[in-house]
C-alpha cells in the first residue's frame, strides 16, 4: 500500500518512518507537515493509506476529511481522545491515541490491508508474537485458584466485593477494581465503566451507550467511550 503521513510535530513523524519501515507491505511516499501540501498527492488517485493529525496548521485534519471528494483510507493520529468518534462518523479505518505502541500500529495497518485486499490479506499480514500471559491466583475462602486471563469475559465491582466472570464460573472476591485495572493484561482488558472491566476479545457488539458479551449487557461510560473506541476499533 502506497501511504503518506500529515504530521506537523517532527518526533511523530519519526515514530511512523520507524514503524512503516518495518512493515513490508507499506511504502511511506511522502511527510508533509500540513494539510495544504498534501493535497496535490491526494488529489492524484496515488495514494493507499492515508496517516493524519487532527491538529495542524492551516487546516485541521477534520477539515481535510470533510474536503476530500475521493479519500483514501486514513489512519488518525492524535493525542486527544474527544476527536475519536468525530473520526469515525468520517469513516476512518481507525483511529491511534499518542503515544501508540507496534503492536497497536500493526493492528491499525493490518486492518488496513484487510480492506484494501477485500479480506484476502491475512496470509501475508504482520504477525505479533502471541504474548503468554501469567494466571491469575484468587485466594477465596482459603482456597487458592488458578484462572487464565483469556478465560475472563469481564469483571465487575460492587461496592467492596469484585466479580470476575469467565464462561465455566463465577469468582467473588474481596478487592477494589482500580488494583485489577493495573494487575490484567492491560493489551486485553480495558476498563469502560466505574464498575465494570471487558476483555475486548469477548466483546461482541457495541451498541450506543452499551457493550455486549455473550447474553450480558453492559454500560459503556461517556468517560472511558473514546479509549474504549480505539482500542477495540470502530463499532460495526
Amino acid at each position: 500500500m502506497r501511504c503518506i503521513v500529515i504530521e506537523d510535530e517532527n518526533p511523530a513523524q519519526e515514530v511512523l518512518k520507524e514503524y512503516l519501515a518495518q512493515c513490508p507491505s507499506l511504502s511511506l511516499h511522502a511527510v508533509y507537515n500540513n494539510a495544504l501540501d498534501a493535497q496535490a498527492a491526494l488529489n492524484s488517485g496515488q495514494v493507499d493509506l492515508l496517516f493524519l493529525d487532527i491538529n495542524l496548521p492551516l487546516i485541521s485534519g477534520i477539515d481535510l476529511l470533510k474536503s476530500l471528494k475521493n479519500s483514501p483510507q486514513v489512519i488518525i493520529t492524535t493525542a486527544y481522545p474527544e476527536y475519536a468518534l468525530e473520526g469515525f462518523d468520517l469513516d476512518v479505518t481507525d483511529y491511534l491515541l499518542k503515544p501508540f505502541s507496534f503492536a497497536r500500529f500493526l493492528k491499525a495497518t493490518n486492518k488496513a490491508l484487510k480492506q484494501f485486499n477485500g479480506g484476502e490479506e491475512r496470509n501475508r499480514q504482520i504477525q505479533q508474537p502471541e504474548q503468554k500471559f501469567e494466571p491469575l491466583i484468587f485466594n477465596i475462602d482459603k482456597v487458592l485458584y488458578k484462572v487464565d486471563p483469556d478465560t475472563v469475559l469481564y469483571v465487575a465491582s460492587d461496592r467492596d466485593y469484585i466479580t470476575f466472570y469467565t464462561e465455566a464460573r463465577k469468582y467473588v472476591m474481596v478487592g477494589a477494581l482500580s488494583r485489577w485495572e493495573k494487575l490484567l493484561p492491560q493489551s486485553k482488558f480495558l476498563r469502560i465503566h466505574r464498575s465494570y472491566i471487558v476483555n475486548l476479545n469477548a466483546v461482541k457488539q457495541v451498541n450506543g451507550n452499551q457493550v455486549t458479551i455473550g447474553k450480558q449487557v453492559l454500560p459503556l461510560g461517556r468517560k472511558y467511550k473514546p479509549f474504549f473506541i480505539e482500542k477495540f476499533g470502530r463499532p460495526t
